[in-house]
């Protein structure tokens, strides 16, 4: 089994380098045992573990749920788009270089996913090669907005193009939704608002036509789709029924989406079901959120009630992942 969907807080950062007075840039604080603290901006974002970032700690929980190989990649606030580009730069270099330590550690258990600074997509389009060539790294994480700017975006072109040149895949999780009208303490954020998020963001991918630019791109997106799988079949039902849309869409919304990668991380065997209907057993990818604490644990265990015969197990548990990843 391949877990896909899996994240890595380095064990500390280093000191801020830059200049700003006001910045994002992290620090760990350390706890009793083995948590530590993730401060940004002065404030407590998350309490991790050491299994964030020690690689026999997740040897050990991989072994005892089954999971053969991990695909790590950052923890999606650490993407830090909201940075000075000096500053993404000195940061990113740092987290790429954290995750390459990991898969170097153990090559046969993890494969790598490195961060770029989509705050300049020339520059994050040089990144692009330097995570595959310096770094070994197969792909890179992406946050499903840049700072209010949808990731399907024409804007992000360049990047997109130094992905299909350098064979290199791309997953994208949903990252900093629209709060408003959210109600409930904070993971209500990520339990409620990243699953639209992840639906707006894939509905632009569709809408501004990335894959007939970059047919040879593999995209990937995060907790199945999020709310998309609802919008996917009344998205469909507009475009055959509305002739601006198919003008503006040139291809039916249900096949592109099927040419598309997701994670099975929804945590429902009937939601499952639907994806496999939806997506086709081809696209979907075994994804826990590992380390986290709204992670699924066990996650072979999803598919017993799904009576699939040996070719589609062997599918989402390994193939389809391989696939994506482009080994």
């Amino acid at each position: 089994m391949i877990d896909m969907h899996t994240h890595v807080v380095p064990a500390d950062f280093p000191p801020y380098p830059g200049r700003e007075k006001i910045h994002g840039w992290p620090c760990m604080h350390c706890g009793e045992g083995h948590h530590r603290t993730v401060m940004i901006g002065g404030e407590p974002f998350r309490q991790v573990t050491d299994n964030a970032w020690d690689v026999g700690r997740r040897l050990e929980e991989m072994a005892a749920e089954g999971v053969d190989r991990q695909v790590l990649s950052p923890m999606p606030e650490l993407l830090s788009y909201w940075f000075d580009l000096d500053d993404a730069l000195a940061f990113g270099r740092y987290i790429n270089g954290c995750i390459a330590e990991m898969v170097a550690a153990a090559p046969q258990r993890f494969h790598g996913l490195g961060m770029a600074p989509l705050q300049d997509p020339d520059r994050a389009a040089r990144e692009v090669r330097s995570l595959k060539h310096d770094y070994g790294l197969v792909g890179v994480e992406v946050g499903s907005n840049i700072n209010g700017i949808a990731m399907g975006d024409r804007r992000f072109d360049p990047f997109f193009a130094a992905l299909q040149e350098e064979d290199m895949c791309l997953f994208v999780h949903a990252l900093h939704p629209t709060r408003e009208r959210l109600y409930g303490p904070p993971l209500m954020e990520a339990l409620v608002a990243f699953p639209n998020e992840n639906g707006l963001g894939i509905a632009a991918f569709i809408a501004n036509g990335v894959l007939d630019r970059f047919p040879r791109l593999r995209i990937a997106f995060s907790h199945g789709g999020g709310s998309f799988p609802m919008i996917l079949p009344r998205l469909q039902h507009g475009w055959e029924s509305s002739q601006p849309l198919r003008e503006a869409i040139p291809r039916s919304p249900q096949e592109v989406a099927r040419q598309f990668w997701y994670d099975t991380l929804v945590y429902s065997e009937p939601a499952l079901a639907y994806l496999m209907q939806l997506y086709g057993s081809s696209q979907l990818m075994i994804g826990t959120d590992y380390p986290f604490v709204i992670r699924e644990s066990h996650p072979g265990r999803r598919l017993e009630g799904l009576a699939l015969d040996m070719a589609e197990r062997e599918a989402l548990l390994v193939g389809n992942c391989r696939r994506f990843l482009g080994l």
